[in-house]
């Protein structure tokens, strides 16, 4: 559509409607983002998991500190090789912590502020854990990931408001 037969104020209405979209579009961007660092924490976590499960001796230092010190206390707790009931049981509990984070990956993604902030203080108190071990790589990564998690959240809260009406899926 050419701009050739609008008057100069029609055009500077499209100029401004197209600047606000631009806005919008790179907020819910930076929103989602933000948003899809829970599925990384909760991903690499289960990878974790899974090599722990399946008799492996090492991991990604950004998957999360709690389920880590589950399979370690579970390492310690048993001498067995291979899979054994106990590891099964520490991977379903490695499960519901990550599943915690997808849900807040989920709920984050619809830009709902609350999802980020509740997620943050697990991945917090997570990164706190890992301090107290001494695991000062995993820790600075924590504090990267939150970083990055926050830019999401305010983006959430600069799109509800100054353009509540967007709905994400």
């Amino acid at each position: 559509m050419s701009s050739l037969n609008l008057s100069p104020e029609e055009n500077e209405q499209k100029s401004d409607a197209y600047r606000q979209a631009e806005m919008d579009y790179a907020l819910v961007a930076q929103a989602k983002g933000g948003a899809n660092w829970f599925y990384w924490i909760a991903g690499l976590s289960l990878v974790n998991s899974l090599i722990f499960l399946f008799g492996g001796n090492w991991s990604f230092f950004a998957g999360l500190g709690i389920t880590q010190i589950i399979d370690a206390i579970v390492a310690q707790g048993t001498e067995l090789d291979g899979i054994s009931t106990i590891k099964i049981i520490a991977f379903v509990i490695d499960v519901i912590i990550a599943g915690i984070f997808v849900l807040c990956g989920l709920w984050a993604n619809k830009l709902q502020t609350w999802a980020f902030v509740a997620g943050m203080i697990f991945y917090l108190l997570d990164g706190i854990l890992v301090l107290i071990l001494g695991a000062y790589l995993p820790a600075a990564f924590h504090l990267f990931a939150l970083y990055m998690i926050f830019k999401g959240l305010s983006a959430a809260r600069q799109i509800k408001a100054t353009n509540p009406n967007i709905m994400t899926q």
